[in-house]
């Protein structure tokens, strides 16, 4: 039995199972001229033949198909929280790297953590945000310059 189907069947199974753990929209091509390969098997005996068929049809298929698949991917949507990067916001409960804490920002509460470890953040204090990671805002300090009297 020619052992030569086997692997172009396991090819089609390995790039399918790449595409699905990385959604890149690459490696499911190359799944379709492994499949082209396997049906090249039913017609022909020559692994020359089938390779060649591989490599065309992978290649037309990545051409072909990949800026269709670039303009279908979803694009990132900007939010509501997105205007508030830079902002200051009031320190409700103790907030460290390591520990979330809660602060309040235009009169809502956050979730909220310190961007740099070591740093921490007590009741009262002003802190701006830096990131946001869905409802976790990222923040730091905000260094307040002495005053002369």
């Amino acid at each position: 039995m020619n052992p030569v189907p086997f692997l172009w069947l396991a090819a089609v199974v390995g790039f399918l199972l790449l595409e699905a753990s990385t959604f890149s929209m690459t490696s499911v091509w190359f799944a379709v001229g492994a499949a082209a390969a396997l049906l090249t098997c039913l017609f022909t005996d020559s692994f020359r033949a089938q390779a060649l068929v591989f490599i065309v049809v992978s290649i037309l298929c990545l051409l072909a198909f990949r800026p269709l698949a670039a303009k279908l991917r979803q694009k990132t949507t900007p939010t509501n929280g997105d205007r508030n990067l830079g902002r200051e916001a009031t320190v409700l409960t103790t907030i460290t790297a390591d520990l979330p804490g809660r602060v309040r920002l235009d009169g809502v509460d956050w979730n909220a953590r310190c961007a740099t470890p070591g740093d921490i953040l007590t009741p009262g204090q002003r802190c701006r945000v830096t990131e946001l990671h869905s409802t976790l805002l990222i923040v730091e300090p905000v260094l307040t310059e002495s005053r002369r009297a």
